[in-house]
């Protein structure tokens, strides 16, 4: 069996207690995930179950590395003392400094997708002239097609009566 001393057991919650902080870092990601993008109910709370779950994996990687495998409940304890800490301290400032951020780069980013867009746009309608005069080439050429075919047609027909543009044909 074994035994950890006191002084052991304290620096190992105070360790878990400091794990509340990347644990509080990972739920303002979520929170701030949920600002840019709205999300219904259902999304909500499988966000909420994978942050849950996800600290369950940072306890358990914290005590198998840091406690040969032994867990105590007070690091859960320690781990969310942590991080009520953290989000009272931190948490509003951190998510209003990550929000101002946001702000910031949505101006630059907006007018760059607004000029991707027009750019597409421009690109779009040069295929369409192009598409349009070649449908309008088509016809053209369909049309001479069409009666040079029947001007072929025609002067066969003469030449086999023996006329040829209007005249008499002479016979060899």
């Amino acid at each position: 069996m074994i035994t950890f001393s006191v002084q052991d057991e304290l620096l190992r919650f105070a360790g878990a207690c400091l794990l509340g902080i990347p644990s509080g870092l990972l739920f303002d990601a979520m929170r701030l995930l949920r600002r840019l993008i709205r999300h219904n109910g259902i999304a909500v709370a499988a966000e909420d179950l994978l942050w849950v779950l996800s600290v369950c994996l940072m306890l358990l990687m914290y005590a198998s590395a840091f406690t040969e495998g032994v867990f105590r409940g007070y690091y859960a304890i320690g781990c969310l003392l942590g991080f009520a800490v953290y989000e009272c301290l931190f948490g509003q400032p951190v998510m209003r400094l990550l929000t101002a951020i946001l702000h910031q780069m949505a101006v630059p980013m907006r007018t760059i997708v607004q000029r991707f867009v027009l750019i597409c746009k421009k690109i779009s309608m040069r295929f369409v002239k192009v598409s349009e005069k070649k449908e309008k080439g088509k016809d053209f050429y369909q049309n001479r097609l069409q009666r040079s075919m029947k001007m072929v047609y025609n002067k066969q027909r003469g030449i086999k009566e023996g006329k040829a543009n209007g005249r008499q044909r002479k016979k060899p």
